[in-house]
C-alpha cells in the first residue's frame, strides 16, 4: 500500500515511530507542501533523537551511536523545511512532536480510519519488519484500531512540542 497514495487521498496523517522514513524520505517535499497546502494535516510523532529510547534502540539494531539519532534529526529538518515552505495557514496543519519511550510500533494513521503499523522487533531494522493495514470497523469497535488509535493519541498527549 504506497504511502504517497494513501497520503495523496487523505484529509489528516498522524504518524508516530523512530524516524518516519517512509513519510520524510519516501514523499518529495515539493509534493508534500502541495497537499498540506491542499488542505492536508499531518501530525509527526518522532522518537526524540536525543533521547534514552534513541540511544537503546540503537543498541539493539546494532547500529553505530548516534546513527539513528542523527537519521530522526534529518528527518525533524525536512518537516522544519517544509513548513517554512508552507503558507502561514498551512504551516498550522503540520505538527511535530517527540517522546522517548521504548519504540514499541511505527503507526501512521490516515483520516482516522486506516492505519499501517510496523513493530519494532529485536535486531531487524524498521523496514525488515511485518508491516500491517488495520482498518476501523465500527461493528467491532474493540479489535485491533481502537487500540493502535490510543496508542498514538496517548503518545501525542504526554509528547514534547517541537517549534511552531
Amino acid at each position: 500500500m504506497p504511502v504517497l497514495r494513501t497520503l495523496a487521498t487523505s484529509e489528516r496523517v498522524d504518524a508516530m515511530g523512530l524516524s518516519l522514513n517512509a513519510l520524510c524520505q519516501g514523499v518529495s517535499d515539493v509534493t508534500l507542501a502541495e497537499l498540506v497546502e491542499n488542505g492536508l494535516t499531518l501530525r509527526c510523532l518522532f522518537l526524540d533523537p536525543n533521547g534514552a529510547a534513541t540511544a537503546a534502540r540503537e543498541v539493539e539494531e546494532e547500529q553505530p551511536a548516534g546513527h539513528l539519532a542523527e537519521l530522526t534529526r534529518a528527518n525533524m529538518l525536512a518537516v522544519a523545511r517544509l513548513r517554512k515552505r508552507l503558507s502561514s495557514e498551512a504551516r498550522g496543519r503540520v505538527q511535530v512532536r517527540t517522546y522517548d519511550e521504548p519504540v514499541r510500533f511505527n503507526i501512521t494513521r490516515f483520516d482516522g480510519a486506516r492505519a499501517l503499523v510496523q513493530p519494532y522487533l529485536p535486531r531487524l531494522r524498521g523496514l525488515d519488519a511485518p508491516t500491517f493495514l488495520i482498518e476501523a470497523d465500527e461493528a467491532h469497535p474493540h479489535g485491533l484500531f481502537p487500540i493502535f488509535e490510543a496508542i498514538f493519541d496517548e503518545t501525542w498527549e504526554r509528547a514534547d512540542v517541537v517549534g511552531n
